[in-house]
């Protein structure tokens, strides 16, 4: 009988705790060959950690082992600093309304190429997505390169008309979803209005039968 795996999934609530995500990110990117976000998180960047510092970041452990992080906050909070979701905003196309106040952003949604199952990576948009429902956002947007796209659509994400260009001129796709659709899909299957979100568990085997 295979052992079961309790991944932990908590609110970064200290700068050391920050520093380690932002060092997890940099070694996920290195693995990948992404040389691009290396640079965005490299000495330039001062954007990045700004937007690390206003918003939350998640983080996924199993056991001491971080693998897997990711970054949400309402939009207001970083309007005028979030370069892709103040473009998504401003083109307003497919959007239900262009009010601020109605929309999260999630963002630098990373696994360690280790754990590339799908179930802690979309462990992490759920909880990021609790959040949302917490802060009375209406409306989450992410955006990704065209594959991803399709871990966000598990969640009930639809792929906007917009399209946005990376660093790379690597075309990004924005993406909506409607949060109280999710929270009717989700609460009765994993509790959502009623844990903590301080810090969630779930059992990675019954995570990857739900999702």
């Amino acid at each position: 009988m295979s052992r079961r795996k309790t991944v932990t999934l908590e609110l970064a609530a200290s700068s050391e705790r920050k520093r380690s995500i932002r060092d997890f990110r940099r070694q996920c990117y290195s693995l990948m060959g992404r040389t691009d976000l290396l640079q965005e998180e490299g000495a330039g960047g001062h954007v990045q950690q700004r937007l690390d510092d206003e918003l939350h970041l998640i983080e996924a452990r199993l056991g001491d082992e971080t693998v897997g992080t990711i970054r949400w906050g309402t939009y207001i909070s970083v309007a005028g600093d979030d370069q892709y979701a103040d473009s998504i905003i401003q083109n307003k196309t497919g959007l239900p309304n262009s009010e601020p106040e109605s929309f999260s952003r999630t963002d630098r949604l990373i696994i360690h190429p280790k754990y590339r199952r799908g179930t802690v990576l979309i462990g992490m948009a759920r909880f990021c997505l609790r959040l949302a429902i917490e802060a009375g956002s209406q409306f989450d947007l992410c955006w990704s390169e065209k594959p991803l796209t399709r871990v966000y659509q598990r969640l009930g994400y639809s792929v906007l008309p917009q399209r946005l260009v990376n660093a790379r001129s690597v075309t990004l796709y924005p993406q909506i979803l409607n949060i109280q659709q999710f929270a009717e899909r989700w609460s009765a299957r994993t509790a959502v209005r009623q844990q903590s979100l301080a810090t969630h568990q779930f059992d990675q085997n019954q995570l990857s039968t739900s999702c």
